[in-house]
């Protein structure tokens, strides 16, 4: 590995240290700790999130971006009713869900059989990301974020691995976010 690679992969690793971990010297008492994880001990500072993820956007090379914003979308699947949700369908409710108008992201979906490639047809409204609602959200949003999310969430439906084509995006200058999946 290069000296700069090393240097600034070394910087992602700790500026994202930051994040999960106090300050050195600020560590709190023992017997102060809060161990019930349904009452956080602190509120996540979202100014400070945005911040480092557009510093990883404008600041990192592009295999930091790539493992830094394609592990964001997956815990995204992970860590939202998106997997729950999802483990209660099966492709023809999924197709059925989206046509028939009752998503409110997706306008339809398109399934070729022979192909094994699914069309997935946003709505035209905003990129409905959360780390989007920003001015200039980072473009990695979608090359790898969106990516990230939908290989967990198609990968997991399909029970097969897919690939992810982004063919339109809000963020990227389109109308609508749309993709296609790549059934392997």
């Amino acid at each position: 590995m290069k000296r700069n690679d090393f240097i600034k992969k070394c910087t992602a690793c700790g500026v994202m240290s930051f994040v999960a971990f106090s300050l050195p010297g600020k560590q709190s008492d023992p017997k102060e700790v809060n161990n019930d994880k349904s009452k956080p001990a602190l509120n996540i500072n979202p100014e400070q999130i945005i911040k480092i993820i557009r510093f990883v956007d404008k600041d990192m090379d592009e295999s930091v971006k790539q493992h830094f914003f394609t592990r964001l979308g997956q815990e995204c699947f992970h860590c939202t009713n998106a997997e729950k949700w999802l483990k209660s369908m099966d492709l023809n409710s999924l197709l059925d869900f989206v046509n028939s108008g009752k998503s409110s992201r997706w306008e339809r979906l398109e399934y070729d059989t022979d192909k094994s490639i699914l069309k997935i047809i946003g709505r035209k409204a905003p990129c409905s990301c959360a780390f989007a609602q920003v001015d200039q959200p980072p473009e990695s949003l979608c090359t790898y974020c969106c990516k990230g999310f939908l290989k967990e969430f198609f990968g997991t439906l399909f029970k097969k691995k897919v690939d992810v084509a982004i063919d339109e995006s809000v963020i990227l200058g389109g109308e609508r976010c749309s993709a296609t999946i790549i059934i392997s």
